[in-house]
This record gives structure tokens, sequence and C-alpha cells, in this order.
């Protein structure tokens, strides 16, 4: 195979980390310090765009089964995603924010099942788990790059640099994007091989391990989704300095410690069962919460994140394998992994709210503790799967 799109693909994945989610955990403490927002509010407005993006989770991973232009998606996704985070610049209502968000969330929707059509098109299912974990360490790597950027960029400019390194970002994604040659592409790979008799949407959604899946990530995500953006909030609460500045050091921490998480999972993944993988990533749940709760000083977060990107960041290699493992063939890969993002989008989305109003009404800490309880359930749905070893003799390797 040639160097080039390989290439196209790292650079496409390094420069999209800061796009695919927005302003990500920045938006809690962007309205907290300029609009003055209380977390309650705060955790509305992002639990109805997340409301909205897991709406648009299935239909996108369809589109992008059924019209197998994988790279287009890549670039329609990032252009919505940045246009809707630019919009929040002068927006300080309600109804404004909110609009805003919206769009965002309708653009980085697309971008997950995008992005692995575009590497299932380029590499195929036999060098997927390989190439997967290889594109989360860029992904991270590129999210080091932004935040440090963010990071300088506010002590000299002020909070709004944030955006416009996003946008910059985007850019650079669009000049890695045709880097790819189109001769590459392959878009039967790009949607798992549909088979030839055809097989049903509702056959591949209510297959058990997928539903296991999607129901174990809805769990992990509702308690994993408020606790940075809490931490967020809690510091500019109290006066811990510059809590952008501190928001940025976390995700700064985080991400480089998923650089060899990711490359570690995807490794692990083709000698064990993937499940295994993600039951690891929700027992560190707890243990992040409980250490969130007890911390005060903002030196503590240093912990808490690297825990985080442990769970996170071997989540974001396996996800993606096992919704192919269970997939494969049936030419509703992408949808699968879209819906497995609308169950792990209802967990984000209520996430916030949860952490929001139990922080207002309660307690920083007791929110936190409250956080880790979904975590056990969770636990419980990974360790099923680990009976569910995928059928490797039927999977179509291509």
């Amino acid at each position: 195979m040639s160097v080039r799109p390989i290439l196209g693909l790292a650079a496409v994945n390094f420069f999209l980390a800061d796009v695919q989610g927005g302003l990500g955990p920045f938006l809690a403490t962007w309205l907290a310090e300029t609009a003055h927002w209380n977390p309650a509010r705060v955790g509305l407005v992002m639990t109805i765009s997340g409301l909205v993006s897991l709406v648009c989770n299935t239909p996108a991973g369809s589109l992008v089964d059924r019209v197998a232009w994988p790279r287009f998606w890549v670039a329609a996704s990032a252009i919505a995603t940045v246009a809707g985070t630019l919009a929040l610049l002068p927006a300080r209502g309600f109804a404004a924010v909110l609009a805003a968000q919206i769009g965002a969330a309708a653009g980085g929707a697309l971008m997950a099942p995008a992005l692995v059509a575009l590497t299932l098109a380029i590499v195929g299912k036999p060098r997927f788990p390989a190439q997967q974990s290889t594109n989360q360490a860029w992904n991270h790597t590129g999210n080091v790059a932004a935040a440090g950027l963010v990071a300088v960029a506010t002590f000299s400019l002020g909070a709004q640099s944030a955006f416009w390194v996003l946008a910059g970002m985007a850019g650079a994604s669009g000049l890695a994007l045709a880097l790819i040659p189109a001769a590459s592409i392959d878009p039967a790979r790009a949607t798992g091989h549909a088979a030839e008799d055809g097989v049903s949407l509702t056959r591949v959604l209510a297959d058990r391990r997928v539903l296991g899946l999607g129901v174990a990530l809805l769990l992990f995500h509702l308690g994993n989704a408020a606790m940075l953006p809490l931490l967020g909030q809690r510091m500019a609460a109290v006066g811990h300095g510059d809590a952008t500045r501190w928001l940025a050091a976390c995700v700064i921490v985080a991400q480089v410690t998923m650089v060899p998480v990711a490359i570690a999972a995807g490794r692990a993944a083709g000698r064990v069962n993937p499940a295994w993988l993600l039951l690891a990533a929700c027992a560190v749940l707890p243990v992040r919460g409980v250490l969130a709760a007890l911390a005060q000083h903002p030196v503590w977060l240093v912990p808490v994140q690297i825990l985080d990107a442990c769970g996170a960041g071997t989540l974001g290699v396996v996800v993606p394998i096992l919704v192919a493992d269970y997939t494969w063939g049936s030419g509703r890969t992408q949808t699968a992994l879209g819906a497995v993002g609308t169950l792990q989008g209802i967990g984000a989305a209520l996430s916030t709210t949860l952490g929001g109003v139990l922080a207002a009404r309660i307690g920083w800490g007791a929110a936190f503790i409250g956080l880790t309880l979904p975590a056990v359930f969770a636990l419980a749905l990974a360790a099923r799967l680990l009976s569910n070893v995928p059928p490797a003799a039927q999977v179509v390797a291509r």
C-alpha cells in the first residue's frame, strides 16, 4: 500500500482532534466566565445539544453507509462543527448559544462514522485494529498540540483565541484530506462489505452484542461526561486562578497519556477479546470519581485526568473495533456505530444535567460521587460481553 494515504489519514486525525468536539470542556468554562451562567443552566444547554447529537448519530451513520463518500463526509462534518462553534462568539442569550451548539452537534455526529469509514476504506478489516489505535494516537497528539496553543494564546490574547485555534485546525484538516488519493478509497470496505442477500437494519441493531455495548457506553458516559466540565466550573466558582488555562492543562495531561494508552489498546485488541479492554475502561471510572470528589487543589486534577485518559483513551480504540467485529459483512457497520453513539450520547447528555443539578443542590463532592454509580452497571454489562467472542471464521477479511 502507498504511504501517501496513510500519512494523509494520520494528518486528518491530528488536525480534526480539536474540531470533533467543538469547544468540548471549554464550553462550560467559557459560559461561566463570560456569560456568568450557573452550573444548572450550563448543564441544560449541553444536555439539549447532546440530545440533538444523539438524534443525528444513527442517521449520520446510515448516510455514510448508503452514500460511501467518506472523505466528503469528513470535510462536511468539520465545516458544520466549526461554523456552529464560531457562532458562540457573539452569543450570550440562551437561544443563541443553544442554536450554535445544535449546529456544532450535528456536524460532530457525522464525524465519527465518517472517520471510521475512511479508515476502513483505506486499510480494510484485517489492518483496522492497528490503524484505529494509530488514528487515536495521532488524534490525542493533535489534542495536545491544540490545547497547548489554547493555553499560550489565552494567556496573551484572551479566551476567544480558543475559537481561532479550532478554526485553524479545521482548515489544516482540509489540506490533509487532499493528500489522500481517491484511488486508495474502497467504498465497499468503508461500509463493511454488504452481504449479497442483504442484512436488515433491524437485525443489526437487535444484535445483543451491539445492544449490550451501547448500553454499557450509555452508563459509562452518564458518569463520565460531566466530570471535567464540573471540575472547570468548580475552579471558576472557588477562584483557583484562571479556570480556562487550568482546564487546558488538564486536557494536555489527559491527551499526552492517551497516546501510549491508544497504542497499547490497539495491540491488545489484536490479541485478546476486545471486550476485556471495555471492562478495564469501565473499572477506572469509579476510582476517578472518588478522587475528583476528594480533590480540592488544582494539582489533584493531574491524577484525575490520567485516569480519564486510561478509560476514555481505551474506549476510543476498542468501540469501533467491537462494532466492526459484530457487524462486518452486513453493510451496516457505520449505521451500527451511529446507533451505539446514540446510546453513548444519551448518557453524555444526561450526565451534564445530572452533574449540574447535583452540584447546585447538594455540593460539588456529592456530585462527583453520584456520577460514579452508573459505572458499576457498565462493568456488569462489559463482563457479559466477554462471552460474546466474535466468530472470526465468519468475518470477511477484506
